[in-house]
């Protein structure tokens, strides 16, 4: 009788757990040497959401921990079984060396996610408090001499304490466990592990308490660790580095290891291997194309691909194993949306590119600094890249550069609904702008400046001037006129995704003499393309809107732009001179 096949552990992150109930794991388990053997006492480990960073921070416990360590949760047995037939079972000599030999401090962040200050305090305390329990056989030990060390360590475990005393666990506790376990003949100093330091301070930027947090995870985690001669390592997850305040940047050449850094590059997500080896495991090897188009994609280290794990294991398990959108579906995107509405022109125009399968070419933030987040575009994209919205390829020419794109289709489908969304303020919007383009393309102008018209009367209210000239950063150099230019062809550049099916979307691109400023090529070369320009008339000005649309078409026919298109292979153009006046519009063609 064949013996049944192993459960998929979706959202499962406890080792012991999948282990002891047979699920199956992917064999992570030299990611425990290559934790070891690293000479830094500090590693930071920064992968996207739902990467295994948990799971691996669970198994790297089980190895590590002394078992007395356990004994409040009735846990203290030996855990050694649950390694057996893994990869980390044939190194017998690092085994002796390092298993169930440190004393291990284990903290979350991961649910520290508070619209408020009082509420994000409370949970970060309730954190350090829940550690403070677990090793509170501590209390029965002579090593807490004095009244006051045993009052505070038990105000701070009954969630009694000032915060300024929970900012104080890792200095303390290291000092209690190194104490104790020398005692009993334990030669190693603490392994402090700290999940997902960064979620509080992602929860802090996005609701107004950026600088309480930051105070209280610097505290923590720079006077807990810094010099801290109880501390045998300490290794800390996260999505990003953050710089501002620097955390990292106080410790003696600590281990940053990002998603361009070849350090555990194989350790977080799949690798292709792993990948086959589950499908025919499973039977699904005809699904292997299907895989690699929606969730392969990744390549951390400028070299090892990866495949997203959660949603491996979300179509592995699926009934119908149709491909969708599982990772994208579990995430929290307010961030990302954020950075995407930053530039009404470039942000726009990025997107579209990336939409069309292109690479955007720009240097990679390692340290993040959250205000540029909010600011830059640029430093945006650095930040989609840590939290696995792109991918990055170095770049060919050797320099800082990188090449950025979409890892996969399920990552695809998040670009293209907040481009769909950019200028929707209702639902009814999409299919009227689908129509708007539908008039276009029959070339009924009329109806199109009709609905054009109607749709500027909707976004020019809802993006009045002041938002338009925070958003749109031009040098202070420039004309206000451009200044209105471009918030028009970043509208116009926002509403083209609804024809990307079809039709590949330029903007600024060099052609005959100049830059037109947006050129719609067919994907069918005998279908006929569109070349737009656009020119703004202020509503003080006498000047008529018509008088600016036609501006705009003469200035088509003066840069030659159609003769720069012949290359393309599209044998017919339609010339379109756009004018706006305020909430006016007018549209001339030739």
């Amino acid at each position: 009788m064949q013996n049944p096949l192993k459960q998929i552990p979706i959202g499962v992150d406890n080792f012991k757990e999948i282990i002891e109930r047979e699920g199956y794991f992917v064999d992570k388990t030299l990611f425990i040497k290559d934790i070891i053997e690293n000479i830094s006492k500090v590693i930071l480990l920064t992968r996207p959401r739902r990467f295994g960073k948990t799971l691996n921070f669970s198994m790297l416990k089980c190895f590590l921990e002394i078992p007395e360590c356990r004994k409040l949760e009735n846990e203290d047995k030996d855990y050694l079984y649950l390694f057996e037939n893994l990869k980390i079972s044939e190194d017998e000599r690092f085994i002796k060396k390092n298993f169930g030999q440190y004393p291990v401090l284990n903290f979350s962040f991961k649910k520290i996610k508070a619209n408020n200050w009082q509420d994000a305090e409370y949970l970060f305390k309730e954190e350090i408090s829940r550690e403070y329990h677990r090793h509170s056989y501590l209390l029965d030990d002579d090593i807490i001499e004095s009244s006051g060390i045993r009052k505070k360590y038990e105000r701070i475990m009954n969630m009694e304490g000032q915060i300024i005393e929970y900012t104080a666990a890792i200095a303390d506790l290291t000092k209690y466990l190194n104490k104790y376990y020398f005692k009993k003949h334990y030669n190693k100093k603490v392994i402090v592990l700290i999940d997902e330091y960064d979620t509080p301070l992602h929860y802090a930027k996005l609701n107004g308490y950026y600088n309480e947090m930051l105070n209280v995870m610097r505290a923590l985690m720079v006077d807990g660790m810094k010099s801290n001669n109880n501390l045998e390592k300490a290794i800390v997850t996260g999505i990003m580095k953050i710089s501002q305040e620097s955390i990292f940047s106080s410790f003696n050449n600590p281990e940053i290891a990002t998603v361009n850094s070849k350090y555990c590059a194989d350790q977080f997500g799949f690798t292709e291997t792993e990948v086959l080896a589950m499908l025919k495991y499973y039977g699904l090897e005809q699904y292997q194309q299907t895989i690699q188009e929606w969730y392969n994609g990744y390549l951390f280290g400028n070299k090892t691909v990866i495949y997203n794990p959660w949603s491996i294991l979300s179509f592995i398990k699926a009934d119908d194993h149709l491909p969708k959108a599982y990772w994208i579906n579990t995430g929290d995107t307010t961030l990302i949306k954020r950075c995407l509405q930053l530039d009404q022109v470039k942000g726009k125009e990025y997107i579209q590119k990336l939409y069309q399968g292109k690479t955007l070419e720009m240097e990679v933030e390692e340290n993040i600094i959250y205000e540029d987040v909010f600011n830059n575009v640029d430093k945006a994209f650095s930040y989609l890249l840590h939290a696995g919205y792109l991918k990055a390829r170095q770049s060919e020419r050797g320099d800082e550069k990188f090449l950025l794109s979409i890892p996969n289709r399920e990552v695809a489908t998040i670009y293209k609904n907040i481009l769909k969304n950019w200028f929707t303020v209702e639902q009814k919007t999409n299919f009227f702008i689908s129509d708007m383009f539908k008039h276009l393309l029959s070339m009924d102008i009329e109806k199109f400046e009709n609905d054009l018209g109607s749709l500027l009367l909707t976004v020019s209210s809802y993006y009045d001037t002041a938002s338009v000239n925070r958003q749109i950063k031009m040098t202070a150099k420039r004309e206000e006129t451009e200044r209105f230019e471009n918030f028009y062809h970043g509208l116009m550049l926002g509403l083209m995704v609804n024809i990307v099916d079809d039709y590949y979307i330029e903007s600024n691109k060099e052609y005959g003499l100049g830059r037109p400023d947006i050129v719609i090529l067919p994907k069918d070369i005998n279908k006929t393309g569109y070349i737009m320009e656009f020119k703004n008339v202020f509503v003080s000005s006498d000047k008529k809107v018509e008088d600016a649309a036609r501006e705009a078409l003469e200035q088509i026919e003066e840069k030659k732009y159609e003769e720069g298109l012949k290359k393309t292979g599209v044998k017919k153009f339609i010339k379109i001179g756009l004018g706006f006046k305020g909430k006016e519009v007018k549209v001339e063609i030739n």
